[in-house]
């Protein structure tokens, strides 16, 4: 007799799964029966957000980056994720392709030649260049390293590294609230580790579904340079489909399998457009933005990072605040999975892979597409700014490519990657969301419910596309900030342990 089918059965914590599943049924239902008042809604709520915990969003960021160097240097270094014993499961170059692109999805796609046009074309006021000038040029790689950087990258290590030390270090459950046991001790309550789950569960869909909804926009930007007479509903509808049929044939095969495969191929893809957009373009510009990246960047970071002059000021909140908050409110969940495959690896591997390297390599792809689109931005700047106002960011990337002359080659590499990038990015998230959300862990970290994970795929798929089809990627975008709004106080609780860990690691690490 044929074994039944198992796929409609249900195994998640109800008080996880459920009030943020319902929750983002009726924010889309919102969006499209009152979509003017229900953006508005949520944009006040968003600016109120910004404003009165915009220095929170910075410091607790700038702090995460200094405990990332402290514990790279320190002895904690050497301790192994799991015990003495531990062994990895995965090659270091499928690791850090993991993780890489777990963590960037499409966003060093999207924004790294719409970024820096933009502060460029809009400088903030409080640093008094003249719009168009080569000052705010050159802040302007500054200021995108700032966002893509070592900072950002910290915010997704420090609760990741903790996860990791306090999950393999003992029987614990598949649970955020793990990270808090050096504060709250080896028993929770249970309120706590429930309400922990399910915010940073909503936190990470709504999050999940504004990266989606760049990549809709930008695959669409790419289809209709070529074909402009599609419908961009229908367009952006047969995209998410696409991404979503694809991303449910990876999630049936793991970790082991299809994410790491999808990842190495992704990784290869990156460095393919990167390599032949030096080729191609003009190799002493490219160098000369990649280092003028890194001299503002570290000459402008105490003042970004601490907003020494720009608190209260609208381009902080409109880019460092909210950017910041938005990898919050991805971080907490996606510890979860970048902690549980770095399984057998020493601290400081760990902080190279998922901090270090990953910064770097953002970096360097930012100086090479960044700096290309301000140099053409520089000898057409009128053309530039029109462009990015009439046809949106999405479209500023495939301007520099016809002005490369090399159009159809890189506008179809990038359609490619941006779309291979998306799953990737869902496959490891859903994975996340998958295991937090199931009531029974299987024996193996690595093996989550497949079915979850393409309830969760589907979900965001559609509030997607709803999204951006009524409402304007506006309306996930700050869904996402507000979901990054618990975050910020978690992360800071996650920094205090990993801070207490340094300080007396024998006493949390039981394994060691």
């Amino acid at each position: 007799m044929a074994k039944k089918s198992t796929f409609f059965k249900f195994n998640v914590r109800p008080w996880v799964f459920w009030p943020p599943f319902i929750l983002l049924i009726l924010a889309v239902l919102s969006s499209i029966l009152f979509p003017t008042s229900f953006i508005d809604i949520l944009r006040s709520f968003q600016q109120t957000i910004l404003i009165i915990f915009s220095i929170g969003f910075s410091w607790v960021s700038f702090a995460m980056t200094l405990m990332a160097v402290a514990v790279f240097f320190s002895p904690l270094g050497n301790y192994r994720i799991g015990g003495k014993s531990a062994t990895p499961r995965l090659t270091r170059i499928s690791w850090f392709a993991i993780v890489l692109c777990t963590t960037i999805a499409v966003g060093i796609l999207f924004w790294g030649s719409a970024e820096p046009l933009s502060h460029f074309l809009f400088p903030p006021d409080f640093k008094d260049f003249e719009p168009n000038s080569d000052a705010a040029k050159s802040f302007a790689l500054g200021a995108l390293y700032f966002h893509w950087g070592f900072t950002p990258y910290a915010i997704y290590a420090v609760p990741a590294l903790v996860f990791a030390l306090m999950y393999y270090s003992g029987k614990n459950n598949f649970s955020l609230s793990i990270m808090l046991r050096p504060i709250l001790g080896t028993s929770p309550n249970r309120f706590w580790e429930t309400g922990l789950d399910m915010f940073s569960l909503f936190a990470l869909v709504t999050g999940m579904a504004a990266a989606l909804g760049a990549g809709i926009l930008s695959l669409s930007g790419g289809f209709l340079a070529f074909f402009p007479e599609l419908n961009s509903v229908i367009l952006s509808a047969l995209i998410t489909l696409g991404i979503l049929v694809t991303f449910v044939i990876s999630a049936s095969t793991g970790i082991e399998k299809g994410i790491k495969n999808l990842s190495l191929f992704n990784l290869g893809f990156f460095f393919l457009i990167a390599i032949l957009f030096v080729i191609l373009g003009e190799k002493e510009k490219i160098l000369a933005s990649v280092l003028t990246g890194f001299s503002q960047y570290f000459m402008n970071f105490t003042d970004l990072s601490l907003q020494l002059s720009g608190a209260g000021n609208t381009w902080t909140f409109d880019w460092s605040t909210f950017n910041f908050a938005m990898w919050m409110a991805w971080a907490p969940m996606t510890a979860l999975f970048l902690g549980k495959i770095a399984i057998g690896r020493t601290v400081r591997e760990f902080l190279l892979v998922n901090w270090f390297f990953p910064a770097l390599f953002c970096l360097i792809w930012m100086g090479i597409f960044g700096g290309t689109t301000l140099d053409f931005a520089s000898i057409n700047t009128q053309e530039y700014k029109d462009t990015f106002q009439n046809f949106g960011p999405e479209s500023i990337i495939y301007q520099v490519f016809e002005d490369m002359g090399y159009f159809k080659v890189f506008a179809q590499l990038f359609i490619l990657g941006i779309f291979i990038s998306y799953v990737t990015a869902a496959d490891s998230s859903t994975d996340a969301l998958a295991s937090i959300s199931m009531k029974k862990q299987t024996g193996d970290p690595f093996r989550s419910d497949t079915n979850l994970k393409v309830i969760w795929g589907v979900l965001i798929g559609f509030l997607s596309w709803v999204m951006i089809t009524y409402s304007g990627i506006d309306g996930v975008r700050i869904l996402s900030v507000i979901g990054g709004f618990p975050a910020l106080f978690f992360l800071l609780l996650v920094s205090v342990c990993l801070l207490m860990i340094l300080l007396s690691p024998k006493k949390h690490l039981t394994n060691q």
